[in-house]
């Protein structure tokens, strides 16, 4: 066959990606959750990274205050070393948080099912999500948003006007003072010379040469090459972590 030919039974998709929009009262539901809680927390997924919706990712995050957790493959949609970040007190962050916007991200192995004890027993979720049959999958979803990543978070920025989001500054401190804790134990960490070589001086190597060149892609194997990386690594452009599973 030519090849001219074979390329005309190729069905040409006429819109791939499809806008989903929220219900109106489910972006209020959301926010209200949001709002009420005392130590909200925003966990960006690799269906984040999927979605390229990173501007106004980044514009509700601000906008909210609120701190952000990411996953693995979502490092990179804001900058790892981004003031909001809450990745170097993780453990404290999913622990204490008592309301969750899941953007993204779904409640499966890899954030331990929402169960307690990694997570409080009170945490109320709100789950962003392209197909609504993933809601309560494993936790009841206290506010759940369908739709597509763009149009939730376009919408959930653009109601803040009407329900702003005022994050208590003891959340902020408390986490800022793990934060801080962590980084001088990881600074000691990277500091050691020791011989033989130990997985955070060979993966501190790897971080030198990605803060001068950001947009390199990293490649990344499991067990605890993929853990350890995932905090001494630190991510500054979107997409270019690949691990192992979906892209690797």
């Amino acid at each position: 066959m030519e090849a001219s030919a074979a390329a005309d039974t190729i069905w040409r998709v006429v819109d791939p990606a499809p806008r989903q929009l929220p219900a109106p009262e489910a972006v209020d539901r959301a926010l209200g959750v949001l709002a009420d809680a005392q130590r909200p927390l925003i966990v960006l997924g690799k269906g984040a990274a999927y979605a390229q919706a990173d501007s106004v990712i980044r514009e509700f995050v601000e906008a909210s205050g609120i701190p952000f957790l990411p996953m693995s493959m979502a490092k990179g949609l804001l900058p790892d070393l981004h003031p909001q970040s809450a990745a170097s007190a993780r453990s404290l962050a999913i622990a204490r948080a008592d309301a969750v916007l899941l953007v993204g991200a779904r409640l499966n192995w890899l954030l331990g099912h929402g169960e307690s004890p990694q997570w409080s027993a009170v945490a109320n979720f709100v789950q962003i999500d392209i197909a609504a049959s993933e809601f309560d999958s494993n936790q009841p979803i206290a506010a759940p948003l369908a739709g597509d990543i763009g149009s939730v978070l376009t919408a959930l920025r653009d109601g803040l006007a009407a329900h702003p989001i005022t994050v208590p500054a003891e959340w902020i401190s408390e986490l800022a003072a793990r934060k801080t804790r962590n980084d001088a134990k990881m600074r000691q960490r990277l500091a050691e010379n020791p011989q033989p070589m130990r997985f955070y001086n060979a993966l501190g190597a790897i971080r030198a040469v990605l803060q001068e060149n950001p947009e390199t892609y990293v490649v990344n194997e499991g067990a605890n090459a993929l853990d350890l990386a995932r905090n001494i690594i630190d991510m500054e452009v979107p997409r270019h972590r690949l691990d192992t599973g979906t892209w690797a």
